[in-house]
């Protein structure tokens, strides 16, 4: 029977292994990984989108300046040492934010950039939609900036619109459309320059916000009212970098809470967005702030994203590809690569399966005997053996079958011997067997006598 040549080349089954494997392997880390694999560019106001209210100009200005940046999408990314810099939306609790700058006392320095524009990223005013774009629509409420730090600190925000201007500057905010890449310097062509204690003054955009409390300090002050652009929370805390106008006025008895990094909140985000850094001043001022809270830590620059509902949590698919699962992770891919690469490489042509049968009379015996052997019933077959030669035995010498029983063994026994024993005592020595090895040694007798004598 010919053998069937295998209708695949060596060299495609290896192929489609390693596609099939690796699509596998990549399935598992995209189930497992979820919304960390999406780039985040949404439109909305965090460090990984590219429109007019994200940040993702900032984060880029200081990987190109040799900071350490991440974008944090799991909330492990609050315990790391480093700066923070959250950019809630309007509508964060305030008891989850309070809870990360708690965790964060002695960690390292946080930085809140409050909400200030209402966007929408689809159905775009006069431009097609697409991915990243974002149209703002007003100004978000200062309620909602209020509630989410009324468990950090008590503020008062507002908002300051030019006099007399305000249906002009509504209509031209609902008609700024942009892309990732473009960015408007129209916010800062006011000439009201606002002092800072981190470094130069920066111009003030038309539309800022403002903030004013008990325990806010000012860092970047508004020249119109003396309020805070950017401040930080006066805990009692010593921050040269952030006290050059407006040092801490509490005593060691007054402490909210001293901690050892400051939590510095930005009132008015066009400071700090993309918008912001379309302005060469205030991109400078951005980066100066930044770099003064990054001095006290040695971490890096941590953009959160949990805030803006683009987190995720692990499990145990994306356990297995992180550290210390990983190793072990690994140590299956090779094994499972090596069984493969043995399964392609083995000794010799394939083994073609036998037949658990064979054909033929000898092969019917053997099987026949093999079976008796295996069910332990070989004594049942000695006495039809014996008989069996008998038979053969009388027929050889011609002897009638229905003779005497005793005269036939008689003269049987009359042939002769072999191995010193005549045919009565071998035959006797089979029916007495008491195992299968007697069994067998007896019979093998009995058969040596019938060859030897009769042939």
């Amino acid at each position: 029977m010919s053998v069937q040549a295998n209708p695949f080349k060596r060299t495609t089954i290896a192929i489609m292994f390693a596609v099939g494997f690796a699509a596998f392997v990549a399935l598992l880390y995209g189930l497992g990984a979820g919304d960390r694999l999406s780039s985040g560019n949404n439109g909305q106001a965090h460090g990984a989108s590219n429109s007019l209210v994200g940040y993702k100009a900032l984060a880029n200005l200081l990987e190109k300046t040799g900071s350490d940046v991440k974008l944090s999408r799991n909330a492990a990314g609050i315990d790391k040492p480093g700066l923070l810099i959250l950019t809630p939306n309007a509508y964060a609790e305030a008891d989850k934010i309070a809870e990360v700058i708690q965790e964060r006392a002695y960690i390292g320095p946080t930085m809140i950039i409050l909400p200030k524009w209402q966007v929408a990223t689809t159905n775009l005013v006069g431009m097609e939609s697409k991915k990243g774009w974002a149209q703002r629509l007003g100004v978000v409420e200062s309620d909602s900036g209020v509630k989410m730090l009324s468990e950090v600190v008590d503020i008062e925000l507002q908002t300051i619109r030019p006099e007399g201007d305000e249906k002009a500057e509504e209509a031209k905010s609902e008609a700024m459309i942009a892309s990732g890449r473009q960015s408007t310097k129209s916010e800062f062509d006011r000439t009201e320059i606002a002092s800072s204690a981190i470094g130069n003054p920066i111009p003030v955009p038309e539309i800022h916000i403002t903030m004013t409390g008990d325990y806010v300090r000012n860092i970047v002050e508004d020249p119109e009212n003396g309020e805070s652009l950017i401040g930080y929370v006066d805990d009692g805390g010593i921050y040269d970098s952030l006290e050059g106008l407006d040092p801490s006025q509490l005593a060691t008895d007054d402490e909210i809470d001293a901690a050892y990094y400051p939590v510095v909140i930005v009132a008015d985000a066009d400071l700090m967005n993309n918008t912001g850094m379309g302005n060469e001043q205030v991109a400078r001022h951005a980066y100066d702030l930044i770099a003064a809270l990054q001095e006290q830590t040695d971490g890096p620059i941590i953009f959160d994203l949990t805030f803006n509902g683009l987190g995720s949590s692990d499990n145990l698919l994306t356990l297995a590809f992180k550290p210390p699962f990983l190793s072990a992770t690994i140590c299956l891919i090779i094994a499972a690569l090596a069984a493969a690469w043995m399964a392609f490489n083995r000794f010799g042509p394939p083994v073609r399966e036998t037949r658990s049968i064979d054909f033929g009379k000898t092969a019917l015996v053997n099987n026949s005997a093999g079976f008796i052997h295996r069910m332990q019933r070989e004594h049942l077959v000695a006495n039809p053996y014996g008989e069996m030669i008998r038979s053969e035995a009388i027929d050889a010498i011609g002897l009638s079958p229905g003779a005497d029983r005793e005269d036939v063994n008689r003269k049987l026994d009359m042939l002769g011997e072999v191995g010193g024993n005549r045919f009565t005592v071998l035959l006797n020595n089979l029916n007495q067997a008491q195992n299968s090895r007697e069994t067998a040694d007896h019979a093998a007798a009995l058969f040596n006598w019938k060859k030897e004598l009769i042939g």
